[in-house]
């Protein structure tokens, strides 16, 4: 039987979130990413993103990658290079960085300004093709940190995970508005819009929210989709969801929930049984010094009742999609990491399990913390199959 979720007054007038990283944290950050440096012989690190996407840019100065942006990263400064011209009055409100230039013709010289010829340099994110062949035509050897920073990264301090912990805050306000919008007659893009109202309304900023509606007796969906199709909900629908929505930038919570609006069909009452029992059991073997082996082997369980899955068993989360990053056994293309867990990472633990023929799926899942001897919990909305009374 179907959990019940209450309809419960709306909360959402009674605070508004905010979060910034100390002087402190940003310091901390920029030291073990010059140390990565100088392990590779690298004098200062360029730093790119573009199009809302460039976590390093994020991790070194607190800027929200809108167009383009680079970072210039060096002992004793940090300056940031942001594009367009009106974006820069919000940068240098909310930017951590010494100087903040706009972009301009010249931009690629002046990266270079304060570096010598002949010096290796650290680059994250992608490398505008400009910015090679400058480097290039000064005998400057580009030396890629990605790797060694995304590794860094997997281990929150404090401050991460409050800003991870605010993050499921706003996440779960998103998907409780969702879940009350669930009604017959309501479309997928009203689903959208009611989550992403609720969670902007308390301050926090979009992420990802993915959804999908389907015929719980004639299924032809086993994953939510990345944006809404037209759907309308009837009395025979399950609704999945994947909602993440942040209050500090690149710092969301994670939740995964599945709703059906009467009575769950056999099908989709063992799906869900067997992912909360997956999920229940990697969530109290998840402390420090377990590898993800010993996870996967626990989603055993999902192939030997004869289903499959569709997207990852867990993935690490919150500056960035992180390792460890694991599938079940049967889900193709594979990933078996066998990575040690440390206190401090922030895992999404989310086992959607399907049919083989993925026609039907459900999706269960939050963000944790990996603790000394269990995880710490950071969202508080149930688990369980939802049923609309």
């Amino acid at each position: 039987m179907a959990d019940s979720i209450a309809r419960t007054p709306s909360m959402l007038n009674t605070y508004v979130m905010e979060f910034r990283f100390s002087d402190n944290e940003i310091s901390r950050r920029r030291s073990r990413t010059l140390g990565l440096a100088g392990e590779r012989d690298c004098s200062s690190v360029l730093a790119f993103g573009e199009n809302r996407s460039g976590a390093a840019v994020t991790y070194l100065t607190q800027w929200p990658v809108t167009r383009m942006a680079a970072c210039s990263l060096a002992p004793d400064s940090c300056e940031l290079w942001v594009a367009f011209h009106n974006h820069t009055p919000y940068a240098k409100r909310i930017a951590s960085a010494d100087q903040i230039h706009d972009f301009t013709d010249n931009y690629v010289a002046d990266l270079f300004a304060r570096i010598a010829l002949g010096e290796r340099v650290g680059t994250l994110g992608v490398v505008p093709a400009a910015v090679g062949e400058f480097a290039a035509g000064i005998n400057v050897t580009l030396i890629s940190l990605d790797k060694e920073q995304a590794s860094l990264r997997m281990i929150k301090s404090a401050e991460e995970i409050e800003a991870l912990r605010l993050g499921a805050m706003a996440s779960d306000i998103g998907a409780r508005a969702l879940i009350d919008a669930c009604r017959v007659g309501a479309t997928d893009w009203e689903l959208l819009a009611a989550a992403k109202n609720a969670y902007t309304r308390v301050g926090a900023r979009d992420h990802i929210c993915y959804l999908t509606v389907t015929d719980m007796h004639a299924p032809d969906r086993d994953v939510p989709g990345q944006f809404p199709e037209g759907r309308t909900v009837t009395d025979r629908s399950v609704i999945t969801f994947e909602l993440s929505a942040a209050v500090a930038h690149e710092y969301p919570g994670q939740i995964l929930r599945s709703v059906v609006m009467s009575e769950p069909t056999d099908t989709y009452v063992e799906l869900s049984r067997i992912a909360e029992d997956c999920k229940a059991r990697i969530k109290v073997a998840m402390r420090n010094g377990v590898t993800t082996t010993e996870l996967i082997a626990i989603s055993n369980v999902i192939e030997d009742s004869g289903f499959t899955t569709t997207d990852d068993l867990f993935h690490g989360f919150g500056m960035g999609y992180l390792e460890p990053i694991a599938t079940s056994t049967s889900r193709v293309p594979n990933h078996s990491p066998n990575i040690r867990l440390a206190e401090g990472m922030a895992i999404v633990v989310q086992p959607n399990v399907t049919l083989p023929n993925h026609s039907a799926g459900v999706q269960s899942g939050e963000l944790v913390v990996v603790g000394k001897n269990e995880v710490i919990e950071l969202h508080e909305l149930p688990t369980g199959l939802i049923r609309i009374p």
